[in-house]
């Protein structure tokens, strides 16, 4: 299991700085437009549609990166007082829904981007399933990850049934 979860987060690491260089390549797209629009009265007329594309892709990839590192729908109050099963059990539904909805991610996401290929962004002419092609790989990430958080759950309720 820690082998899986190694080469998933490498190839995660990979996403990760594809997401740093799309958040850069837009500031730079949106730094340079808004210079050009106020400063010489002109401006790039792809600019908003790229920054669009790019927002999008950057916040399903921080979605990703949100249930990889667990920070995704935390209640901490309740498990404190009502203790460590009632809080095991809270956590292994919060992984499931997480899975499921992962699953809606891939399996949508697809008919998305499938669909949004008959059509052609208007100031790029790229196909707009551009704007959903991210939706299926950010799924199957959220499924793995979620997926190794809910194993490492299950574990630790197993252990905390046979310790009490």
């Amino acid at each position: 299991m820690e082998r899986f979860k190694t080469v998933l987060d490498v190839v995660f690491s990979w996403v990760l700085r594809l997401a740093m260089v799309l958040l850069v390549t837009m500031v730079v797209i949106v730094f340079t437009n808004v210079v050009l629009r106020y400063g010489f009265r002109s401006g790039i007329r792809w600019a908003e549609e790229m920054s669009l594309v790019i927002v999008i892709w950057f916040t399903f990839i921080s979605m990703a990166l949100g249930v990889k590192e667990n920070l995704h729908i935390n209640i901490s109050l309740l498990p404190r007082k009502l203790g460590a099963k009632f809080f095991l059990s809270l956590d292994v539904a919060k992984n499931a829904l997480q899975i499921f909805i992962g699953v809606v991610l891939v399996i949508y996401g697809w008919r998305l981007t499938l669909n949004g290929a008959r059509s052609r962004l208007p100031a790029t002419h790229l196909p707009n399933s551009i704007n959903y092609m991210i939706l299926p790989i950010v799924g199957v990430f959220i499924v793995l990850y979620a997926g190794l958080h809910l194993y490492g759950d299950i574990e630790n309720f197993r252990k905390k049934g046979a310790g009490t």
